[in-house]
């Protein structure tokens, strides 16, 4: 069972990845992150789906991460790199969507990639 957590949770990308992850039987969604001001923070992750996953939707990256073995992460430079350096800590991979990251950000990525398994993969 593949332990997943969705950051941008909320998000048009964060949504269909939840989604595409309660749906899917050998993945379990761990995990559901999104910005400290977000006004979904605290609710489970599949409300909008009228489905209880007992995921909370929250802000604390390293408590996301902590039993997660994949983040999946379509959200925005800034929080991908942050997002980053917390997965670097737990061993968490990491699979990246977002667009727009600088040459400085993606030379942190594939510094990063050569000890966690990274997918990057912007549109």
């Amino acid at each position: 069972m593949m332990k997943i957590a969705i950051a941008g949770a909320t998000g048009r990308m964060g949504k269909m990845l939840i989604e595409a992850v309660l749906n899917t039987p050998d993945a379990q969604l761990v995990g559901a992150l999104e910005h400290t001001s977000c006004p979904q923070l605290g609710e489970d992750a599949g409300a909008f789906l009228g489905k209880k996953t007992d995921v909370m939707i929250s802000s604390d990256i390293a408590h996301v991460l902590a039993n997660a073995e994949f983040l999946i992460d379509f959200t925005r430079p800034e929080g991908t790199m942050a997002h980053l350096a917390v997965a670097e800590k737990t061993g968490t991979k990491m699979i990246i969507g977002t667009t727009g990251l600088s040459a400085e950000q993606i030379t942190s990525l594939k510094k990063a990639s050569t000890k966690l398994a990274i997918v990057f993969a912007p549109n």
